[in-house]
Formats: C-alpha cells, structure tokens, sequence
C-alpha cells in the first residue's frame, strides 16, 4: 500500500514549457491527502526557488526534500537533514572562481541564494529555469556560512575545474550550461531515505517520480519508481513503470493506472 509519494519539481510536475503546475494536479495533489497518502517535494531547487517562482501554485505538501537532498523538512520548516558542502571543497571553488572570473555561479544555502555574476550565460539559464535572477554576491560568500548547493553554470570541458577543486563532492548535469554539485554521500537518494526514516515509511510503501539523472537515487529507493516520458534515458531504464510527459498529464495518468486515484 503506497503512503506517500515524492515528486521531483521541473520536468516532472511543472513542465519546463508551461512554468507551473498543471490544473489536473491542481485536484489530484490534494485528493491524494485526502486518502491519507502524504506528498512530498524532492528537487534540485532551494525552498526559496519553489516560494519565488509561484511553481507549484500554493499546494500544501507535507515535506520538502531540497538542493538535491542536502536541506529537508517538514511542511512547518522543521529540519531533519542538514548536511551542507565542506569547507573545503567551498574554498576550492572559491579559487576557481577567483582564477577564472568569467565563468558564472548560483551559491545555494537555506533561505538565501546568489549568483556571482550575472551575464549572458546565467540570463540565458535562467530563462529555461522561468526564475527570477538572485542577487549578486562576492564569491567569498561560499566561506561565510552554509552552502548545499553549488551550481557552476559551465560547460562539460570548464566543469573539470570545479570538480578537480572540490573532491568531496558530485556533479549532475541538467542543462548543457549548469550542473549540480553536492557531497558525495548524498543526493536525493540519501534526503528521501532519510524522510522515510522521518515519517516511518518502507520501501513498498514508496512512490516516487522523476525525469533527470538527479532522481536516479530516489527512484532505486522507492518501491514503485515512476519515470516521465520526456525522461532521460537512464532513468526510464530504471523505472518500474514510464507513464506519459509532463505535458500530456502523465503524473494524473500513472495515479489512475497504480489506482491511486479514480477514473
């Protein structure tokens, strides 16, 4: 029996087309709570992109697995994994960024982010992400407090700077300007078992669906592991089962065909 459900944000309930949440889900989110089965967010974003973007259109959800795992909480802000970037892979980064001045970045912590620069680049990322630009601040940022995300917005070959720089950490690629880079013992993987630990959940009691390379780790997780239609390949070799696009309503789809809803 599935008890709750984990929803990765962009390309799995907000298309990357359409910028927010879809009006059938608008009813089905909802009328899955109301059969007892908890929603929960897990994203790449920060709380703050989900609260600055209007996505998910004021829907209640009952937890937040965020920055790819890093920040996670309950619906009333309660944290129960807090597991920011080292201070050394940070400083790493920090001399990247300060021996190569062109190359932009998105400094993610919890209830603030910043960009490094805004250029071209990052306005032409951040228009395929439909968020408003963040604030610049001085790089130096990355040693003054919390980071759980760090979001280089570079291309595979200027990647391996950062990486060499920051040996504790990972890279998802989701645009071919922007990676994710979190610590190596985590990611969604690692933030979603530590939500069923929060909430008392098993395995098959676990549904989860995503599109990237970044959910690879939840949908191994959960007992059922449902895959978009405009996945990515690996991920739709992974799945238990691969329902419809974003587009073409494929979350209402997969509810209905595990019977999680009616007709």
């Amino acid at each position: 029996m599935i008890k709750a459900i984990f929803f990765d944000v962009d390309g799995t309930l907000v298309s990357f087309a359409q910028k927010f949440l879809p009006d059938q889900l608008l009813a089905d989110l909802p009328a899955l709570r109301e059969r007892g089965i908890k929603i929960m967010i897990s994203t790449g974003r920060a709380l703050q992109d989900l609260e600055n973007t209007g996505m998910l259109r004021g829907v209640e959800f009952d937890g937040y697995v965020t920055l790819n795992g890093q920040y996670c909480c309950d619906a009333d802000g309660t944290a129960y994994r807090d597991a920011p970037i080292c201070l050394e892979d940070l400083r790493g980064a920090y001399e990247v960024l300060k021996a190569n001045p062109q190359l932009p970045a998105l400094m993610e912590g919890s209830g603030e982010s910043y960009l490094t620069q805004i250029n071209d680049r990052v306005r032409e990322v951040y228009e395929f992400l439909h968020t408003q630009l963040y604030p610049v601040r001085d790089p130096a940022w990355l040693l003054e407090g919390k980071v759980y995300q760090f979001v280089p917005l570079v291309t595979p070959e200027e990647e391996e700077l950062f990486l060499a720089a920051m040996p504790h950490c990972v890279r998802t690629r989701w645009h071919s300007e922007g990676i994710d880079i979190v610590p190596r013992d985590g990611g969604k993987g690692v933030g979603v078992r530590a939500a069923m630990e929060r909430y008392g959940l098993a395995r098959e009691e676990v549904m989860a669906f995503g599109d990237g390379d970044n959910d690879a780790g939840m949908l191994e997780l959960a007992g059922v592991g449902v895959a978009m239609g405009n996945g990515s390949e690996r991920i739709k070799a992974m799945a238990h089962y691969v329902t419809d696009t974003v587009e073409n309503g494929g979350i209402a789809k997969a509810l209905r065909h595990f019977g999680l809803l009616p007709e």
